[in-house]
């Protein structure tokens, strides 16, 4: 099914496999900014059941493909996108497929422009669910001198520990718990890690696996008490520098309503390379 705009022509599929083949180089020519895209494509494939009603969608513009979107409810449906043209044509297409959208995310151009249109055209309004900042990590990390311990993989007997921390991480940081929380996969490929000193692990991350050659580092977390050391930042390039050395580039999120993470991630050597956000959607009262 197609619909066009302005010379934008936009198609869907439900079909993951088919989607891969249209969007492979548009991810390859942009990774970073198609990194959930790229990162949630793998996924459902590997585990359709996690995405029974996954839709996918492309903008093309003189028979090139210029934009790449989806639908993967309950998520928000995701532009990745600068382009208002284009995200606005995802918006009329996705109000033709009648989808029922209450959020969307993606790069603040593009997911702003899609909520606008969606707004105007059902008389909702819009407010700001999250505001984060993306950032890249184009050299090798900079690691924090003077910081006891070292990185180690989390085991399964860290579980219950990193479920504890991945609990807390979530509502000190007012982020929506995922459908699915593969913990134990994470930890049984080794994406888990933990900061220890002397035998006490004291902060995490995760590395995802490199999708469009893109690890996101997130779920990075210490606890209170061990807070004000360096932990954070000595897990966080310790991580990076591994992803690196296994030829991947790094991304990761900071919450652009606590400055403080943006500015350990840049002591780290991280740069910010644009804003994205969730937007959420609801009826004038």
């Amino acid at each position: 099914m197609r619909g066009t705009a302005k010379g934008i022509t936009v198609a869907r599929t439900t079909v993951a496999e088919d989607f891969r083949q249209v969007s492979g180089p548009r991810i390859a020519a942009a990774p970073v900014i198609h990194s959930v895209i790229a990162t949630t494509l793998a996924h459902a494939i590997e585990a359709p059941h996690d995405y029974p009603d996954a839709q996918w969608y492309w903008a093309r513009r003189d028979g090139r493909v210029i934009a790449l979107a989806m639908h993967t409810p309950p998520r928000p449906f995701h532009v990745a996108t600068v382009d208002q043209h284009a995200a606005r044509a995802f918006a009329r297409r996705s109000l033709a497929d009648q989808l029922p959208i209450s959020r969307v995310g993606g790069l603040v151009p593009g997911a702003l422009a899609f909520a606008e249109t969606l707004a105007f055209e059902q008389g909702t309004r819009i407010w700001v669910v999250r505001r984060e900042g993306m950032h890249d990590l184009p050299r090798p990390p900079r690691h924090p001198r003077g910081v006891q311990g070292a990185l180690r993989p989390a085991t399964t007997e860290d579980l219950t520990l990193l479920q504890a921390w991945a609990e807390a991480y979530l509502e000190e940081t007012r982020t929506e718990a995922p459908p699915r929380f593969p913990l134990q996969q994470w930890v049984a490929r080794g994406g888990m890690q933990l900061w220890e000193v002397d035998g006490q692990a004291v902060s995490m991350a995760h590395a995802s696996r490199p999708h469009g050659g893109v690890s996101r580092i997130s779920w990075v977390y210490t606890p209170p008490e061990h807070r004000g050391h360096g932990y954070a930042a000595a897990t966080v390039a310790a991580v990076s520098g591994r992803q690196r050395s296994s030829g991947a580039r790094c991304l990761l999120y900071t919450d652009l309503d606590h400055p403080e993470s943006s500015q350990l991630y840049q002591r780290v050597g991280y740069r910010k390379v644009g804003d994205s956000c969730v937007l959420a959607l609801e009826p004038l009262r």
